[in-house]
């Protein structure tokens, strides 16, 4: 199968609010590139999960203003093609991994299981938070900060008097995201009793930003320059090393900033470098990747608990989980989203 092919498929499926951009399939790519290299290969000396999180949100939030703000999809479209988009597979994975949980003799409960399969794990129940269950469900954190904002940002549509004003109202939202994202890292009385960092509140600046900035990137255009971008996301994984501690606060406070005129200003770049995030492989990582972010984490945790520093083992469960990705995406996630998008 071709990968135009693929690509059809995949905007048949349910993204045709826009028309796909190859270099944008590679930047999702690049996403989940750096997912999976930090939970198979993880380094002492770089937070590069972290930043593939943070590089897709940057493009969620690019892609949502552009439907919302730009094109005003009328909003039971919008919900229509992220229903149809991403309740399935998820819906089908919090079921296989409470069922399981469940049949094994260690059930997390109706509790746990309603609050996952609503977006609200990150918050409730507190105990125990989203990364200590024993099941591999903390990855579902970045989904739910996903949902949030997209229901965040569709509300602003209703509000008549924000048109044309959004943009601000989203790079200060953004920007206050960042001031409660310090102040629960370094005001220990308001760290909440989970994990800080899974919180929207404290990490919907990504996607608030690039959001508010997608609305003015085009008065911006004239005075960028072709290697801004580039250099931007270079800056940005500089500041993700964990090299010094202070290296991380200043990622915080700038990483949202760089990554959102990164992406924004992707088509600006030398040819070189949107024809580098077209590469093939690139291209078919992006367009699986949610499939593939979804369906990894069981085997990165196996992976971690029994061959913690075993290069072998951890690359082959790489290699089923990028299979079994695959699969979940032919067989289940574009079906799935064809279907309830001629049904509905």
């Amino acid at each position: 199968m071709s990968i135009k092919t693929i690509t059809d498929s995949a905007t048949n499926h349910g993204d045709s609010e826009l028309e796909r951009v190859d270099y944008l399939d590679g930047w999702r790519g690049l996403a989940i590139a750096l997912v999976l290299q930090r939970h198979f290969f993880d380094v002492r000396w770089g937070s590069f999960g972290q930043l593939g999180v943070d590089v897709f949100f940057c493009l969620s939030g690019l892609l949502m203003s552009r439907i919302l703000f730009v094109k005003r999809t009328p909003l039971n479209i919008f919900y229509k093609r992220r229903i149809s988009r991403i309740l399935p597979s998820f819906f089908l994975y919090i079921c296989v991994i409470y069922g399981y949980a469940y049949v094994t003799g260690n059930p997390l409960g109706w509790r746990d299981f309603i609050s996952a399969l609503t977006f609200l794990r990150s918050y409730y129940p507190q105990t125990p938070e989203i990364f200590s269950t024993g099941y591999p469900i903390g990855h579902i954190w970045s989904l739910n900060v996903e949902e949030h904002c997209y229901v965040l940002l569709s509300l602003f549509t209703l509000w008549r008097f924000m048109k044309g004003r959004e943009a601000f109202l989203l790079i200060a939202l953004g920007s206050a995201s960042i001031g409660i994202r310090l102040l629960y890292d370094f005001v220990p009385e308001y760290e909440p009793q989970t994990s800080s960092w899974v919180r929207t509140e404290a990490t919907s600046s990504f996607l608030l930003i690039s959001a508010g900035y997608a609305l003015i990137s085009k008065q911006v255009a004239p005075f960028v320059k072709p290697w801004m971008p580039i250099a931007a996301l270079a800056l940005s994984i500089i500041l993700c090393l964990k090299f010094a501690d202070w290296l991380l606060v200043v990622f915080s406070i700038s990483a949202p900033f760089l990554l959102a005129f990164s992406v924004n200003h992707l088509a600006q770049t030398p040819a070189f470098f949107r024809n580098a995030l077209s590469i093939r492989p690139l291209r078919l990582l992006g367009i699986g990747s949610y499939s593939i972010y979804l369906w990894q984490q069981p085997f990165y945790i196996y992976a971690d608990k029994a061959f913690s520093d075993d290069f072998t083992f951890h690359a082959l469960f790489l290699f089923m989980a990028l299979i079994l990705g695959a699969v979940m995406f032919y067989c289940f996630e574009n079906p799935s989203r064809l279907y309830i998008n001629k049904a509905w």
